[in-house]
């Protein structure tokens, strides 16, 4: 073997089944002394994606599909910094050190086997309101929850809410959806009897998928197969149908049905790993392309394997599937590859038969594709289990999962899960355009503060006990705090305008800090006193005199044309030069409003780096607005309560075309020239 005068360093970015398996075999092949082998992984152990399901749905132990990498990989540098970039010019990479200081690192060779990241974003409110289910906390975090749910149900008297918390949905009919539908429906009928007072009627659990079957990967006839014994388990499946948003209360569908369920795991959306996405090299549909034997294309010492790279099959021709069998065929073979190639011997390019695909659905059944034979029920289940218990990394490991398998077949699953105070921590929410964030009379649990889109504040009406717009929020109000210190239930009830964003901060968290922080306390007792009293309760006469008023009334059209989102900063500049205004309006090309920029803007752009070509959509403010409809009096509150002298005036919530603006002075003089003679003399004097 050819080793050169220095010890050559073989880096391997990722410790899924292809970088290990790389790893692992370059190391059998490779003599010690003349070759370092390093692999950088976040996660000091690697995971067996396959069995997260299992240890969600409590059949197994986390610590089962989770091995250690430094007790796999003897002879390795095994590193948890997380690779920052790769210079494939330089043969160098940059990683975070321990000290949070970017280091540097040369290599001779270099295999990115970092695989794909969970891209819960694709869906607005997924990522704030739904479990993934990519790592073992994943998988914990939810099995805690689902027992949870059970928890609250059994002390729940309302049978429409009992129901709401046993309502599990499940985003995704793959592999991963597949699996996590039957491990939860599994632990939540097998453990109901445990309860008192729930019943099976209570326990709903639904699969989403966008496709007209299941599990796209294998044979219709399995697909079938599956859906039908699922089905039988009592898992409902929706086929068809694309999930479009996920609130606190469930998901929404794009035909705008909604879909209640306490607990959402979201099996779909993914993307590229940080350090792929920054590679300026040719890709497709966010992998790697590559040559045949796993070089990327066009370089001599970088090999890509597993997820994140886009192989071709020799074998058939076809693109190699994201499947654990065929990570670990191409990191084997990429590691026999650099062997060649340190040799000075010719590579191959990456050929495998694939040996079938297995699907655990629930209920000790299976769906198998097996070296040419399809099978399923009890049969396929035992293969399937069979098959990954020997493709586990380690001896160790396959004792401990065939135990807990042996030990569920004969007890009942473990309904311990570690409870959490949920009241003490800061999150983020999403809600939909009409969603309560809570209702009047409503105990308070929770403290908001408006991140994007905008927010209604309403009260009911002794009279027909019907709701009334007080006014309304956007970004950078906050709300909920009035109850929180005076230890009340909600006065009045926020609603969602428009598609809306908040961070949520629980009751102990907010105790804590408007305690400790005398300006913040200040702030929000200031902001409650304010609110505590409506302006028209305080002016009684001009809410009589703007009433009768509708809102056209007030409205002048805009000073000056709407910028464009893809207008520059030299642009508004310019335009904002040559007139004498102090805001103008950002539409899309539907004219629909996406945002305001005033002078102030401007300047606070420019200290913040902003360049002649910068687009205003990269400096514009979210607007807050009234609608057409709205009432002089909400329009009033709102201007009020946020220190406004104009607001904009948009057609509807929808279509947010702009019709024109309000000034707070235009509804002053109206109030002054309707004012009975006397009172108006005392205004003067």
């Amino acid at each position: 073997m050819n080793q050169g005068m220095h010890k050559s360093r073989i880096i391997i970015i990722g410790g899924g089944f292809a970088g290990v398996k790389c790893a692992r075999t370059l190391r059998k092949k490779l003599s010690r002394e003349g070759h370092e082998i390093v692999i950088f992984n976040r996660e000091n152990h690697m995971v067996f994606h396959p069995l997260l399901a299992e240890v969600a749905g409590a059949s197994i132990n986390p610590d089962a599909v989770a091995a250690p990498l430094r007790q796999m990989l003897p002879g390795v540098s095994c590193r948890t910094e997380e690779v920052q970039s790769i210079d494939l010019d330089n043969n160098s990479l940059e990683y975070l050190g321990h000290d949070g200081h970017t280091k540097c690192m040369t290599y001779d060779h270099v295999v990115i086997a970092s695989g794909a990241a969970v891209n819960l974003g694709i869906v607005p409110g997924m990522a704030d309101h739904a479990f993934p289910l990519k790592t073992v906390g994943d998988a914990m975090a939810l099995r805690a929850h689902v027992m949870q749910q059970f928890e609250k149900a059994e002390v729940c008297e309302n049978q429409a809410i009992r129901r709401w918390y046993l309502s599990f949905i499940i985003v995704g009919g793959g592999y991963s959806g597949v699996e996590a539908a039957g491990e939860i429906n599994d632990l939540a009928r097998g453990s109901r009897r445990f309860f008192r007072n729930i019943s099976v009627d209570d326990i709903n659990v639904k699969i989403i998928h966008s496709r007209e079957q299941l599990l796209p990967e294998i044979s219709p006839r399995l697909r079938e197969a599956a859906r039908v014994k699922m089905e039988k388990a009592g898992i409902d499946v929706v086929l068809n149908t694309r999930v479009a948003m996920a609130t606190p209360q469930g998901v929404g569908l794009e035909d705008g049905q909604t879909v209640r369920g306490a607990t959402v795991v979201c099996t779909v959306g993914s993307k590229m790993s940080q350090v792929v996405e920054r590679l300026d090299i040719p890709k497709e549909r966010g992998q790697l392309l590559t040559e045949a034997d796993m070089r990327l294309r066009g370089r001599d010492n970088a090999w890509a394997v597993g997820d994140c790279a886009r192989i071709i099959n020799e074998y058939d021709g076809t693109r190699c599937p994201p499947t654990g069998q065929f990570a670990e065929r191409q990191g084997r073979q990429a590691a026999n590859n650099i062997t060649r190639v340190l040799d000075s011997q010719t590579t191959k390019p990456f050929r495998f038969k694939p040996l079938g695909q297995l699907c655990a659905i629930g209920g000790h059944t299976a769906v198998a594709e097996f070296l040419g034979s399809q099978m399923s029920g009890f049969l396929a289940w035992f293969l399937w289990r069979s098959v990954y218990l020997f493709k586990l990394p380690s001896w160790s490991r396959r004792f401990k999962v065939g135990f807990d398998w042996a030990w569920e077949l004969a007890f009942a699953r473990d309904l311990l899960h570690l409870k959490t105070d949920q009241s003490r921590r800061i999150s983020n929410a999403y809600y939909a355009p009409g969603d309560y964030i809570f209702r009047q009379g409503a105990p308070a649990m929770n403290f908001y503060i408006i991140e994007k889109g905008e927010a209604e504040v309403l009260r009911r009406t002794e009279e027909d006990d019907s709701e009334e717009i007080l006014t309304v929020l956007g970004p950078g109000d906050f709300f909920g705090e009035m109850a929180l210190i005076d230890n009340r239930p909600r006065s009045a009830s926020v609603r969602a305008r428009t598609a809306l964003e908040v961070v949520v901060m629980g009751r102990n968290v907010f105790s804590e800090i408007s305690t400790s922080l005398a300006p913040l306390r200040d702030l929000l007792v200031s902001a409650a006193r304010r609110r505590a009293t409506s302006l028209w309760q305080r002016m009684p006469l001009a809410r009589d005199i703007l009433q009768r008023e509708p809102l056209s009334s007030f409205v002048d059209p805009m000073p000056v044309a709407n910028l464009k989102l893809d207008d520059t900063f030299e642009h508004a500049i310019a335009l904002f030069n040559e007139n004498m205004f102090s805001f103008c309006c950002i539409i899309d090309d539907h004219e629909k409003l996406c945002g305001i920029l005033t002078r102030t803007d401007l300047f606070r752009a420019f200290e913040a780096g902003a360049r002649r070509h910068t687009h205003l959509s990269e400096i514009m403010v979210d607007p807050i607005t009234v609608t057409i409809d709205d009432s002089v009096l909400v329009a009033g509150a709102t201007m009020r309560g946020r220190g406004l002298k104009w607001l904009p005036v948009i057609d509807n919530k929808i279509d947010r075309r702009v019709i024109g603006y309000l000034r707070a002075e235009k509804m002053f003089l109206k109030v002054f020239q309707n004012l009975p003679s006397d009172l108006k003399a005392q205004q003067v004097s």
